[in-house]
């Protein structure tokens, strides 16, 4: 079927004044036969908040018609949405005719029979046909003022069906012609992510007894000897956005996090040897934990400000053994205005803290006249490497004798008596018995030790290998 030349620039004009924003999210709705090729769907911010109007410059569908009619033949169009629902009350001028992929114009007489008030999720118009229409002629339905969204977690999806009667249209079968498009899908707007590669490794030495770490040592990354990194962060703008309500903008973590110390980072792992509550810290410019305990921190941030390479601090006390154990960190986000589908990311894991070397303990040792105790180390590094001791009695550490030492790859220690590790004169409070720790800066696996036990009165001699500190 034709129109006639005045038609076609009625309709061209009732198209030209519906795009005249040139604001308009376009949705075409696609076809094999004709070929019509499907837009995409237009991606939005995925915090903005349940309904939220979007499309506010307005949503248009563009699809052909699908069928062929007669002069002034009636059939039903109905248009449905899913997960989102009119912003505003349809009128018969939300559907005219329109050049769909060059194919030209339907010329139709359209009237709201049922639905399509503002807050509905369909509606269905008749058509009358006055010179008859084609299948491929084509049709533009405008959702003035866009539509109101149920969730972002969900798509936003749009329906065209073609009927022969109303009754059919509100049952919904049979259709003689259908297709469906998206209107809207939704991304996140911001990233918080682990900004280190490879996630920082701290060492705890063993020379130290794991109370600090290998501060200067090819590879470390602590920045003093008491100070570890277990982690940089980022939390920023991804490099492709979803749009904000309009549909035209890109939205930003400016955008969509409050401008406020009300979003949280929390930092998991183990902080038993910190020096003081603020000795865990993020970043240069976060101030230090408001939350703590000896496993976990908690920071409050700026979410609109977003986080670069901030840098999670740890700074220890010296007199407590570090233990190896993985750190991680939670971003808990507080949305701006508008925006509160915002959601706590999982944990990502940020660093860690091992231990070098190995520690060796021997079983309670005796310095009682006629007892000669010695102990025997070996390591097979490579490398001439150093150890110390830490004796303990039942009052505590004992301290005055020699507690240092090297040892040659390969070669067994001379013999360290436990003599040699006391004060030549124990005080009162420094007597036996005794039980003796070996921090030596070497792996397990090429490392050993051995303490052996004489009674010189009866000319005996007894030997025990010392325990890993780790398999007791």
């Amino acid at each position: 079927m034709r129109v006639s030349k005045n038609q076609v620039t009625l309709l061209s004009a009732a198209v030209a004044a519906l795009f005249a924003a040139g604001a308009n999210a376009q949705v075409v709705l696609g076809s094999t036969s004709p070929t019509v090729t499907a837009s995409t769907a237009t991606v939005y911010a995925s915090e903005i908040s349940n309904n939220t109007v979007i499309g506010t410059t307005g949503i248009t569908v563009n699809t052909i018609l699908g069928i062929g009619t007669s002069i002034n033949q009636d059939r039903y169009v109905k248009i449905s949405l899913s997960n989102a629902t009119f912003a505003s009350a349809v009128t018969n001028a939300n559907l005219v005719g329109a050049n769909v992929a060059g194919l030209g114009p339907a010329n139709i007489t359209p009237t709201v029979s049922f639905g399509g008030a503002a807050g509905a999720t369909s509606v269905i118009f008749q058509i009358t046909t006055p010179a008859g229409a084609n299948i491929t002629d084509g049709l533009s339905f405008n959702m003035v003022g866009g539509v109101n969204i149920a969730s972002t977690a969900s798509t936003i999806g749009v329906t065209y069906e073609v009927y022969e009667f109303l009754a059919q249209a509100q049952g919904g079968t049979p259709t003689l012609y259908a297709k469906s498009g998206n209107v809207a899908t939704f991304t996140p707007t911001y990233v918080f992510r682990n900004n280190a590669t490879p996630n920082p490794t701290q060492v705890a030495t063993a020379i130290s007894g794991f109370k600090n770490f290998n501060f200067g040592s090819a590879g470390s990354a602590a920045t003093a000897a008491n100070a570890a990194v277990v982690g940089k962060v980022d939390l920023a703008t991804v490099t492709t956005p979803g749009k904000l309500v309009d549909g035209t903008t890109n939205a930003s973590i400016a955008t969509v996090l409050a401008n406020a110390t009300n979003s949280q980072v929390t930092v998991t792992g183990d902080f038993s040897a910190a020096a003081a509550n603020t000795s865990v810290t993020l970043g240069a410019t976060v101030a230090n934990s408001t939350g703590f305990t000896t496993s976990t921190a908690v920071f409050n941030i700026n979410g609109s400000a977003g986080l670069t390479n901030s840098a999670i601090g740890y700074v220890v006390n010296g007199t407590t053994a570090v233990p190896a154990i993985s750190y991680a960190a939670t971003l808990s986000p507080r949305g701006a205005t508008g925006y509160t589908n915002v959601t706590s990311s999982g944990a990502i894991t940020t660093g860690s803290i091992t231990r070098d070397g190995v520690q060796f303990e021997s079983p309670w040792v005796t310095a009682t006249t006629g007892y000669i105790s010695r102990f025997f180390l070996l390591q097979t590094s490579g490398s001439t490497i150093t150890w110390n001791a830490v004796v303990r009695n039942v009052n505590g550490a004992v301290t005055g004798g020699t507690l240092t030492g090297t040892l040659e790859s390969g070669k067994l220690s001379a013999p360290i008596t436990l003599a040699s590790l006391l004060p030549a004169t124990p005080t009162e409070t420094q007597g036996g018995p005794y039980q003796v720790t070996f921090n030596i800066a070497s792996d397990a696996s090429v490392t050993q030790g051995t303490y052996v036990l004489t009674n010189t009165a009866a000319g005996s001699v007894s030997n025990m290998p010392l325990y890993r500190a780790t398999q007791r």
